[in-house]
């Protein structure tokens, strides 16, 4: 499975010095639980930024993809992630990618939606795609909406809305609009900060994750037996 994503290990040496043997035997257990605690306090962070980040708010789809692996005592890594799926006509962590990288984005079939937002408010993926539902939608409303270039050849290849249209339901007054054209690549500014987003809360001194272990490690000497 790709996905985008960082993962942060844990070093405490230096924050365990004086300790007994006895004291010790916990650590691995306090490490494990304190790096699961930064790496959820991460993901709603994430999910909270891509809501201020993305124009209009991430949609539930986009902070569903915002998971994390959780570290185990004899592997103290923990690992947060944008997680992949294929649901419409995108890939989530194909498309988060170039929200962080930027880049130039290539169709995984014939070519790339993207909706013009000023005819078509829509869309709601970060990638600028259109859900698999919403294009299903367009295709059923063949009176409504065509597919192609318009008659004449005036206008990019793409999805037209037919508009205007009289009360008598003929073509007079009749208008067509592009509500999403078709392209070969789409370009991406980075935008949504994954690094740096997730520093400030991995190293934070109240939610990171050298406060997580002291309060963990705490509690583990206080039930040790």
């Amino acid at each position: 499975m790709s996905r985008v994503g960082m993962s942060f290990n844990s070093n405490i040496k230096e924050v365990t010095k004086g300790l007994t043997h006895l004291q010790k035997k916990q650590i691995p257990f306090a490490a494990s639980q304190a790096l699961n605690d930064t790496a959820f306090h991460l993901t709603m962070y994430y999910k909270k930024k891509s809501n201020q980040v993305f124009e209009g708010g991430a949609t539930r789809y986009t902070q569903a993809g915002f998971r994390y692996d959780k570290s185990k005592k004899t592997d103290l890594t923990a690992t947060v992630y944008v997680n992949e799926d294929t649901k419409g006509t995108s890939n989530r962590a194909e498309y988060m990618e170039k929200q962080i990288d930027g880049g130039v984005r290539f169709p995984n079939k014939d070519a790339i939606v993207v909706p013009n937002k000023r005819n078509y408010t829509e869309a709601t993926y970060p990638s600028g795609n259109i859900t698999k539902g919403q294009m299903n939608k367009l295709f059923r409303d063949k009176k409504k909406y065509f597919f192609g270039i318009p008659k004449g050849g005036q206008g990019t290849e793409g999805i037209w809305e037919r508009y205007g249209r009289e009360a008598s339901g003929t073509s007079a007054g009749e208008r067509i609009r592009q509500v999403a054209k078709l392209t070969k690549s789409a370009r991406y500014k980075a935008l949504f900060g994954f690094v740096d987003f997730g520093d400030r809360i991995a190293f934070n001194r109240k939610t990171g994750f050298e406060s997580n272990f002291a309060k963990r490690l705490r509690n583990a000497l206080k039930t040790a037996r």
